[in-house]
Formats: C-alpha cells, sequence, structure tokens
C-alpha cells in the first residue's frame, strides 16, 4: 500500500487524531479553492468511506484500493509541482489541513484492511495479536 507515501508534504502533526472541529473546517472550505484541492479532498473522503465500507463487509476489494491510492498519489504530485506560490497561501493551507486530517484515519483503515486480509490468509495467531496491539486494539 502506498498509504505514508501519499501525504509525505505534511509538517503538521502525525499519530491518531481524528481531527479538530477546525481541520473539519477547513476541509470543507476547500471547495471555495482550486478546483484541485476539492477534488483532492472529494477523492480522500471517497477513501475514507470506502475503507470503512470494505471493513464492515469484511471484504477487500484490492483493485479499488489501489486505484484510489493511485489517484491520491497522482493528484498529491500535481499539487505538490503547483506549489504554494501557485495555489495561494489559503489553498496550501487547505490541502495540508486535508491531508492532515485523513492521513492517520486512512492509514488506520488500512492496517485494519490489512489485518482482515491476513485473517483470510490463516496468520500465525501470535502475529495478529502483535498486529492488534501495534493498531491499538
Amino acid at each position: 500500500m502506498l498509504l505514508v507515501t501519499l501525504f509525505g508534504c505534511n509538517s503538521g502533526p502525525t499519530g491518531n487524531e481524528t481531527g479538530t472541529k477546525a481541520e473539519e473546517t477547513a476541509v470543507e472550505a476547500a471547495v471555495t479553492c482550486d478546483p484541485i484541492v476539492g477534488e483532492f479532498r472529494d477523492l480522500m473522503a471517497d477513501y475514507e468511506s470506502g475503507l470503512k465500507s470494505m471493513i464492515e463487509a469484511g471484504e477487500v476489494d484490492k483493485a479499488r484500493q489501489e486505484e484510489w491510492s493511485a489517484k491520491a498519489k497522482d493528484l498529491n504530485e500535481r499539487i505538490q509541482a503547483r506549489g504554494e506560490r501557485e495555489l495561494g497561501m489559503k489553498c496550501w493551507q487547505e490541502f495540508n489541513t486535508i491531508s492532515q486530517a485523513y492521513a492517520p484515519r486512512i492509514a488506520e483503515l488500512g492496517m485494519k484492511m490489512a489485518m482482515i486480509q491476513m485473517e483470510k490468509t490463516g496468520l500465525d495467531p501470535a502475529m495478529m495479536e502483535q498486529m492488534k496491539k501495534a493498531a491499538g486494539q
């Protein structure tokens, strides 16, 4: 999975924050920004929602995951290439806020998806317990 590399521009907090009200407001404000930032926000929301649905169903759609990951990587690279100067400070900050809000959540969901895949392939129970502890479950 390419989850970690998608959000390489982040200089903000890392960890398992679920997002503050300020982050959520900034994420929603991106709709008034450059369309590419809005496209990135929409993709991240779809990515998170889709992973949650897969987890709830206990089924992994690897092709869909790879599609989201590839799109996220492409958008991230295109936004990075334009940079703050071309996007403007407001849009650049909103892009970074979106990344900071979604990166930890998508990474956590990605870990849960990996555990579902490993359970289905018959991973060693001791290894599974170690992974659950690492994921905070």
